[in-house]
């Protein structure tokens, strides 16, 4: 019996080493807020792992939710609550300087979903995506010049929002949109402003234009506003920009810090089958969190253009219609691209001239 408590009390005491040492171990991963954020501007980053010495390094993101999956408000149905982003709408936040660590590309995105459609001149009975585009500014202060703009999307690659009693392809649920900036142009001393707008006249409510995700947060932060008195441009004054300060809702508009890394986005597989009416293309990627992936063509093999939509999940199947497609001779190549925005390209096919008049 003796044996057996003794025993019994060097498990205990081996378990809760084992434990305590486990607890620590974790902890170095969730720090508490207060560990990485400025009184100034509460807001999440992740330390960046490329400092690390094992594991795949990983996108840092400054973001004002800790968890990017909780935007999941407006953009992907139900109520929008008039969160569109317009000619006449500009939505503003106020993220801070960069965390420290070593990055190699600075990208700046926003969530977006429930693009509207519109019937086809002389075919009634189809729709098709209302165009437009979408830009975000990237500014020290809340002044946005052409400088400081990049474009973001067309609205003809958001989302389509569903239509009753309608089928209608491309519908599916709101996604991220990335463009890339110079590192240059984000500061690591300062406070980091975005502003995300159209300068398509056709968006000019919720009805006809492309929805913004946005997320809950009870705490009353000062550092989201939004302005309706914009004409296709972002504000060009800082005294008169931040015309609505929104409290408890956060949008969905972040900053993607990627550090140095050496992965590949390998094509594998692409094939192309053509009939007299359609083009049928498909292929596999592989990579570290492919997030995306398409078709381009080229006339000269050196100039390449997207031509199909872009599918963010397996799998990578696009059918083209050769009506839509030129005569001469094209080429057409499958690319993809990883969430650390490293892309890769296939081999490419050589279509031959089609005899189409």
């Amino acid at each position: 019996m003796i044996r057996i408590i003794l025993i019994f009390s060097v498990f205990l005491t081996f378990g809760a080493l084992s434990f305590a040492q486990n607890e620590q171990g974790v902890n170095r991963y969730f720090e508490t807020p207060n560990e990485s954020i400025p009184s100034t501007d509460r807001f999440t980053n992740v330390p960046a792992r490329s400092e690390a010495s094992s594991g795949p390094p990983f996108p840092v993101y400054l973001s004002l939710v800790p968890d990017l999956n909780q935007y999941y408000l407006y953009a992907d149905g139900g109520w929008d609550g008039h969160w569109y982003v317009g000619y006449n709408s500009c939505w503003i936040v106020k993220l801070p300087p960069l965390p420290p660590g070593t990055y190699s590309k600075v990208f700046i995105g926003a969530k977006l979903g429930r693009a509207k459609t519109m019937s086809v001149a002389g075919k009634p009975w189809e729709r098709a995506p209302r165009p437009g585009k979408i830009y975000m500014g990237l500014s020290q202060s809340p002044s946005f010049s052409s400088e400081q703009t990049y474009f973001l999307a067309k609205g003809e690659d958001i989302p389509l929002e569903p239509v009753p009693n309608d089928n209608i392809e491309g519908v599916d649920s709101s996604r991220w949109f990335w463009a890339k900036v110079p590192l240059k142009r984000v500061s690591a001393d300062e406070p980091n402003f975005l502003a995300i707008w159209s300068s398509s006249e056709y968006f000019m409510s919720s009805s006809s234009s492309p929805i913004l995700a946005g997320a809950e947060n009870r705490i009353r932060r000062g550092n989201v506003w939004l302005n309706r008195s914009i004409r296709g441009a972002p504000p060009r004054k800082a005294d008169e920009s931040l015309e609505t300060p929104v409290h408890h809702l956060q949008p969905a508009m972040v900053i993607k810090l990627i550090p140095s890394n050496e992965y590949k986005v390998i094509i594998k597989g692409f094939v192309a089958k053509l009939d007299s009416r359609k083009i049928l293309l498909s292929f596999s990627a592989i990579g570290q969190d492919v997030r995306a992936g398409w078709i381009e063509l080229s006339h000269d093999k050196f100039y390449w253009q997207r031509i199909s939509r872009i599918v963010t999940r397996p799998p990578y199947s696009f059918t083209l219609e050769t009506s839509e497609l030129p005569n001469d001779v094209y080429y057409l190549r499958a690319a993809a691209v990883d969430t650390l925005e490293n892309s890769g390209h296939s081999r490419i096919i050589t279509v031959p001239r089609s005899g189409r008049r």
